[in-house]
């Protein structure tokens, strides 16, 4: 079970955003909110899920360890994204095991980069759904769909011209 991933965070949020990404999954998935049945039963399920996944991220050191060396691993690469220096941000992108949101948006913005638009508006839009109030990730989603759009329309238009 990756806990970050049960709780829809990044492997480097803080502990507050670990407590609060919980607490909005509780109150969602708390079996008080559903019916007697087998809703009710899906929800005891899925919040035994959500209470492992939350003292997992908060007691074990060694997750700790690995998310806060990842997330310097995402940080490098956003620099060398910034930079200009897409194969070498995308090869050290593939050595990241966590898929976290953050993850999904730089090799996304790696796709964009290198003008493979179809590839990274799946991979924007993963980082979009995995943390949608994230107003980064929306923005990036949006840019990549208007440059689909245009992209589209430009070949419309040179099929017309023929």
């Amino acid at each position: 079970m990756n806990a970050y991933a049960v709780l829809n965070v990044p492997p480097t949020a803080t502990k507050a955003e670990i407590r609060a990404a919980y607490r909005a999954l509780a109150r969602r998935w708390h079996p008080d909110r559903f019916m007697e049945g087998p809703e009710r039963d899906w929800a005891n399920e899925k919040m035994a899920e959500i209470n492992a996944a939350y003292r997992a991220c908060l007691r074990e050191p060694t997750q700790c360890a690995d998310a806060e060396e990842e997330g310097r691993a995402l940080r490098r690469i956003e620099e060398l994204i910034d930079g200009g220096q897409y194969p070498l941000a995308r090869r050290m992108l593939m050595d990241i095991a966590t898929r976290c949101a953050e993850w999904n948006y730089l090799f996304g913005a790696v796709l964009m980069k290198t003008s493979e638009v179809q590839k990274a508006l799946i991979y924007l839009s993963v980082a979009a759904h995995q943390q949608p109030d994230n107003q980064k990730y929306a923005r990036a989603l949006q840019e990549a769909q208007s440059a689909q759009q245009g992209a589209r329309r430009g070949l419309a238009a040179r099929l017309r011209r023929r």
